[in-house]
């Protein structure tokens, strides 16, 4: 895990290819499944130039007297479908609180992408997509969201769909050009490079 510092207090941490557990908490971040958003991407595609990657973005963003909150992760799955598929689970908005969250001082942290989020995900996961030649990198495979936090005072949909746009730019940054002028987090991801 790597642990940004964002200026103002904000800060992030960014797990990739690694267990995504908080430090002092042994359980990944995962959560009961109670329904799933699927979508195909791409379709009659070969393998592309990924392999198996996990990524999750926890991210604590000040602003003024309020604040946002997000984290979420993704796992790419490459496979022989000859599809690109996205899956966004979705969990309760009653799962487990989590008290070692960047945001766990100001705001009930629970686990999950609740039904609220999922829709936000999945737009922003595919506002990165849809970039020239971002399916490609991916080729044949699944993109699972499943594995993520919300705030009951700091998360929002649009920052949840920045989020998403931001863990699939993190998983092709080795095998695409980033503009980052476009990018909505493109501090978080300035300092993780």
């Amino acid at each position: 895990m790597k642990a940004l510092d964002l200026g103002l207090t904000g800060k992030a941490r960014i797990w990739q290819d690694e267990p995504l557990c908080f430090p002092g908490d042994y359980r990944p971040v995962l959560y009961p499944i109670v329904d799933e958003k699927i979508e195909t991407i791409l379709d009659n595609t070969k393998p592309g130039s990924l392999f198996l990657r996990e990524v999750m973005m926890e991210i604590l963003a000040p602003l003024g007297a309020r604040f946002l909150y997000g984290c979420l992760g993704a796992i790419f799955e490459p496979n022989n479908s000859g599809k690109l598929i996205l899956k966004v689970s979705i969990s309760t908005e009653l799962e487990r609180q989590l008290n070692t969250s960047l945001a766990s001082s100001l705001d009930l942290v629970r686990v999950g992408i609740n039904e609220e989020y999922a829709s936000s995900v999945a737009d922003g996961a595919k506002l990165k997509l849809q970039e020239t030649g971002i399916s490609n990198i991916f080729g044949s495979g699944d993109i699972s969201f499943r594995s993520g936090a919300f705030g009951e005072i700091g998360s929002s949909r649009a920052f949840f769909r920045d989020i998403a746009y931001a863990v699939i730019e993190v998983m092709v940054r080795d095998k695409a050009q980033s503009d980052d002028t476009k990018s909505p987090l493109r501090k978080v991801l300035e300092q993780s490079w």
